[in-house]
């Protein structure tokens, strides 16, 4: 299988090729870059691999929930390369990917994953590795802080910045987490178990039809 993937939902945005069981994995230092520097590292990382667009089986993306602009920076350029070379797309949850990322780092099977949403608001989901792969428990919400809880027992930790930013009111969470690690933030290369999945179960999708998940309207995010 030959995946491109884009994750541009967070400030540290990144690429990731797969190439058979080879990965290489570039980052973009800051949210202005995203825009500037997409385009030229999926160059590189396909030029470095040997393969061209059109190689291509697959190309996924980080949907969201996330930043408003970056979301739209990552669906607009898989769009765009999907129509361009008639590759589909894999839209993957970028909350899920960052508790793809905790398994993978440290075998973290539980995670909630919890990011700022601005405007005293989270993002935020609760997630269990099922082979392999992180699975939703329940539904992905934005809502207040203190909303927030994690949906059964037993040993989780917490993933996302929402745990840093809301620490007060996150507060009765934190103390019950095995562990938080607030700084984590979503990978390309965290969309790929997912991807692969998809891909291979039958559930890419057209260009036309892949979409970024905001969880909060444009109104909103304009105000």
């Amino acid at each position: 299988m030959k995946l491109l993937a884009i994750e541009t939902s967070s400030d540290v945005g990144s690429v990731a090729l797969l190439v058979g069981e080879n990965l290489a994995q570039q980052h973009i230092a800051t949210p202005r870059e995203q825009t500037e520097r997409i385009l030229p590292i999926i160059g590189e990382l396909l030029v470095t691999a040997g393969v061209s667009l059109k190689d291509l089986d697959g190309i996924a993306f980080g949907r969201g929930p996330g930043s408003f602009t970056g979301l739209r920076v990552a669906a607009a350029v898989a769009q765009g390369l999907g129509l361009a070379v008639d590759v589909p797309l894999l839209p993957v949850s970028s909350l899920a990917a960052m508790a793809q990322g905790r398994w993978r780092t440290d075998r973290q099977k539980c995670s909630l994953v919890c990011i700022d949403a601005r405007m005293g608001e989270v993002f935020w989901g609760a997630y269990e590795i099922r082979e392999g792969m992180a699975e939703l428990l329940g539904v992905e919400h934005l809502s207040a802080p203190g909303a927030v809880a994690w949906t059964d027992a037993g040993s989780w930790g917490g993933v996302g910045s929402g745990f840093d930013a809301y620490r007060d009111a996150l507060g009765s969470i934190i103390a019950e987490a095995g562990n938080i690690q607030a700084a984590c933030q979503p990978g390309a290369a965290d969309l790929l178990p997912q991807a692969l999945a998809d891909l291979r179960g039958g559930r890419a999708q057209s260009a036309e039809n892949a979409t970024p998940v905001y969880l909060r309207d444009e109104t909103a995010w304009q105000k």
